[in-house]
């Protein structure tokens, strides 16, 4: 038996909550069942697991493209490590029966990474684990099932798979704002949430962005060259996952020119015929690339939603990387494509996660059930005149009908004006009220990515009701425990 050490232990980031649901796992010796963990690729999953078995008795093994006996014979190996012994290992069943018979005296954490590729040389393996894990008398080995292909994955809990109600589910999703900031320390605010803007909360990538570059130099070295490391990767991930890239690609490619779609704009938009797109759409959000929502206050199935990508990388991929790839191929010289292509529209990309940090922020310090944005019918008065006919809200954090507060979010080069209170007190707010939500206490909270003029502080500081949030002030907040 061997004590397994992380040798990249030190720098191993957060993912505490994660951390702490395995323990309760591997505390648990009534639970002989495994724990099934799954993620989209770079969510860090191989990192998290090798920091939790730091200092175990642990033993990794890690699934390939190979044939099955081959596979099998390098499973062999590693047990034989572990064993004192090398087994014969004729088939995918004699491997688990060895795994997790294991005459242990103490408890030993077994992962087998990227399991979805041993299903792929091995089928029936589900099956066959299922099976042992029915025989065996003792649970002193705990087993961890892991891999990137998040439908697979999520197929082997289903109601008719061997393995349903025989694992314990762990989805680990992108790092939010707050705790991606400490991949990317000594930042400027405005260049922290800029940074996070373009790669999301994938562990990977943030490390990537962290150099200590301008960053144009970091963009294009990272991402933009056709030899950088970030050039390909969304088109790898994807495929990864996807049987046929290029209807989805059509979606996400319209998706990713704007904050957000309706249905009808995004089938116009993305020329994909309506009849397969809800289809294909659905497989997007379920693989949570792609989400969509209502309104705030409107019913589950109002058919108002709008549709966006939410992973940033994905969306700055396909915005500023997948329409240019043949001209960067073929010697467009990436400085070049980002002072022409990227850098003029840069901050148009970065605003949609500027509204997310911000609706964050207000659901950590506001006490509210749920937080969104908005978009409705103006005010009566101004429809009949036709001066206005719709208004949108960034920000709406409600307990029921009860709105709490509502924020306005500004990522521009100027400060933000009175004008931007007035608008919500006069046009915004009414128009709100329509719908039948409590707007009586409501507070106003206002974010802008380059400071507050005088007159609005102003005013802010006369009312008492109105929040003039800085980019400092989101770059340092940290939720409650």
């Amino acid at each position: 038996m061997s004590t397994y050490l992380f040798a990249d232990h030190d720098e191993f980031v957060d993912r505490k909550d994660e951390l702490e649901r395995i323990q309760r796992w591997w505390d648990d010796a009534r639970d002989p069942f495994p724990l099934m963990l799954y993620g989209r690729r770079r969510t860090g999953k191989s990192w998290l697991l090798r920091e939790f078995a730091h200092r175990k008795d642990a033993d990794f093994f890690v699934c390939d493209s190979r044939a099955e006996g081959d596979q099998l014979a390098y499973f062999a190996s590693v047990l034989g490590r572990s064993i004192g012994v090398v087994p014969a290992l004729p088939d995918v069943r004699t491997f688990f029966d060895v795994l997790l018979r294991q005459p242990n005296a103490r408890r030993r954490l077994v992962v087998i990474d990227e399991f979805p590729l041993l299903l792929e040389q091995s089928r029936g393996a589900d099956s066959s684990l299922a099976a042992v894990m029915e025989e065996r008398e003792s649970a002193a080995v705990k087993l961890v099932l892991c891999g990137s292909q998040v439908s697979t994955m999520e197929s082997l809990l289903g109601a008719r798979a061997p393995l349903h109600g025989r694992a314990t589910p762990l989805s680990l999703a992108p790092l939010t704002f707050e705790t991606a900031r400490e991949f990317l320390p000594g930042l400027r605010p405005e260049e922290l949430i800029t940074r996070f803007a373009i790669v999301g909360g994938m562990p990977l990538y943030l490390r990537r962005m962290a150099r200590r570059a301008s960053l144009k130099s970091v963009i294009c070295e990272e991402a933009l060259s056709s030899l950088a490391p970030l050039h390909d990767e969304v088109r790898e991930v994807l495929s990864m996952e996807l049987p046929s890239t290029a209807t989805y690609f059509s979606l996400l490619a319209a998706l990713s020119r704007s904050s957000s779609l309706e249905w009808a704009d995004l089938v116009q938009r993305s020329h994909v015929e309506e009849s397969i797109a809800s289809r294909y759409v659905r497989t997007l959000e379920d693989l949570r690339i792609v989400e969509s929502a209502n309104p705030a206050f409107a019913p589950p199935n109002a058919r108002r939603r709008r549709y966006r990508v939410a992973d940033q990388f994905v969306r700055f991929w396909f915005r500023f990387i997948f329409p240019f790839q043949a001209d960067l191929s073929s010697g467009f010289r990436p400085g070049d494509h980002y002072d022409r292509n990227v850098e003029p529209f840069l901050a148009d990309h970065v605003a949609a996660t500027f509204e997310d940090i911000c609706r964050a922020w207000v659901r950590s310090h506001f006490e509210v059930s749920t937080v969104r944005a908005w978009w409705g019918l103006a005010r009566h008065d101004l429809r009949r005149r036709k001066t206005r006919t719709t208004e949108e809200i960034d920000v709406v954090g409600a307990h029921g009908r009860k709105v709490v507060v509502v924020g306005e979010c500004r990522w521009r080069s100027q400060r933000m004006g009175r004008d931007v209170l007035d608008d919500v007190v006069e046009y915004k707010l009414p128009a709100l009220a329509q719908t039948g939500a409590d707007i009586s206490g409501v507070r106003v909270a206002l974010f802008s990515r380059s400071g507050f003029r005088a007159e609005l502080r102003e005013m802010a500081a006369r009312r008492g009701d109105v929040v003039l949030v800085e980019l400092a002030d989101l770059a340092a907040w940290t939720a409650p425990a």
